[in-house]
């Protein structure tokens, strides 16, 4: 794969990362969004397909390897929230009535918004982590790339 597809591919993974992100944002905020739109585990979103497909030519960049923690942390502070906020929207309709539902979505308010930060939190070690991976192989030589790419 050379250089500036393997820098194409990233960059797309990026945006598939933020594009993520931004719809669990939206889950908080009580949009309605599909958990295929958004899925919980970190093998399943657009990112992880890319990370542990395409993206394993760059194994051997340290920048590379330090994504993966980040990414699960932040598929781990989205398994908290789509379970809060699932739980709340499948109330009965009687408990909705009585008021239940909505003691139930106070008191997960603050778990939702701490969960939220975390999430926000890795994600921005994983745009970091994706931008110095940037940098790094445009800093290559073609030459050096191809043979730590295929290494």
């Amino acid at each position: 794969m050379e250089k500036q597809d393997v820098l194409d591919r990233l960059h797309q993974a990026k945006r598939a990362h933020l594009a993520w992100v931004g719809r669990a944002e939206l889950l908080t905020r009580g949009v309605p969004v599909g958990k295929d739109q958004i899925p919980v585990l970190h093998t399943d979103c657009p990112f992880g397909q890319w990370y542990f497909g395409d993206g394993q030519v760059l194994h051997d960049f340290p920048e590379f390897e330090s994504i993966d923690e980040a990414h699960r942390h932040l598929h781990e502070a989205y398994a908290e929230i789509f379970k809060l906020v699932t739980e709340e929207g499948n109330a009965s309709m009687f408990s909705k009535l009585l008021g239940r539902a909505r003691r139930q979505h106070e008191q997960n308010e603050p778990v939702i918004r701490r969960n939220m930060e975390s999430l926000d939190e890795a994600s921005r070690t994983v745009v970091h982590h994706l931008d110095a991976l940037e940098h790094r192989i445009r800093q290559m030589e073609p030459e050096e790339f191809n043979q730590t790419v295929r290494a």
